[in-house]
């Protein structure tokens, strides 16, 4: 029984820290040392956690995620132990933590990717604007800059990118070094290809502002399909909570209505094992049934 928990625990927690190193061999990939190229220092003072949680695009520190990492699994541990009073339960329920933790994390990555979008498109109306009445590329980023100052008084991620972008061409970075930066420091496809493409047409001529305004469109594109799917899945999403919370529910009204219906399974060895058992499944279940409902766009 004990290596059937610890095989579990380990399945666990390799599923909760894999997706940190999950991501495409892109240059706006931080973990793929072909995709830093000549500009590994723009990452390289950063620690492997903390270019995988921007690869992964969470909007946690270190601190943060290692705090949550210990509390969520820990709390689950808890909460069975207090609901059922059986420790052989509780230890059996452990390995549902890192489950909720990972759901915990998908959720705020998309939550992240959805934020940055919003974000980037309203950079890309402001520098296209800026573009159309003819100011320079350096003087169209300062004034992005202030817009989404005035648009996000208490701070936003892009903001801060391109902030660091205009200090650095302040400083005297070429414009097209901080640029490819930015791409490295923000995994996010967009961000990929709008660099790619003003760095080519500054380089090879071309309509700047036409660039802009494509990657606009793509990125009103996909954030118009991601609102479709999140339509069509809302469905499955809220079957696959109903289902979880149903069994947990009838169970504790029983427990408190009728505890000696349930005393099978808090009384003896095999009801412990068999009621921790069963908590895994369902959280096991809205877990798979999350992650087959989350499809990134």
């Amino acid at each position: 029984m004990l290596i059937l928990i610890a095989l579990l625990t380990a399945a666990a927690a390799f599923l909760v820290a894999a997706p940190l190193g999950r991501g495409r061999a892109t240059s706006g990939d931080p973990w793929s040392p072909a995709g830093v190229g000549d500009n590994s220092h723009a990452t390289g003072d950063l620690s492997r956690l903390e270019q995988g949680l921007r690869a992964r695009r969470l909007p946690l520190t270190t601190s943060q995620y290692s705090a949550l990492l210990i509390a969520i699994p820990a709390a689950t541990f808890l909460l069975a132990r207090v609901m059922t009073g059986a420790w052989l339960t509780a230890i059996i329920c452990l390995p549902a933590g890192p489950l909720i933790l990972n759901a915990v994390f998908d959720f705020l990555a998309h939550h992240r990717t959805r934020t940055l979008r919003d974000q980037l498109q309203e950079a890309l109306l402001s520098l296209a604007t800026s573009l159309k009445a003819g100011q320079s590329l350096t003087n169209a980023l300062e004034r992005a800059v202030r817009d989404l100052q005035r648009l996000h008084p208490r701070g936003a991620f892009v903001l801060e990118e391109l902030s660091l972008v205009v200090r650095e061409v302040q400083m005297g970075v070429p414009v097209d070094q901080a640029l490819l930066r930015l791409r490295e420091r923000v995994p996010l496809e967009e961000v990929s290809s709008l660099v790619d493409a003003v760095v080519i047409t500054r380089r090879r001529g071309g309509n700047i502002v036409e660039v802009m305004g494509n990657v606009a469109h793509m990125i009103a594109d996909r954030m118009a399909i991601d609102r479709e799917i999140q339509v069509m899945t809302a469905q499955k999403r809220a079957e696959a909570a109903i289902l979880a919370l149903i069994p947990l529910v009838i169970y504790l009204l029983t427990r408190f209505t009728n505890p000696e219906y349930m005393a099978v399974f808090h009384q003896t060895t095999g009801g412990q094992i068999a009621l921790g058992i069963i908590f895994l499944a369902i959280i096991g279940g809205y877990w798979l049934a999350n992650r087959l409902t989350r499809i990134d766009v």
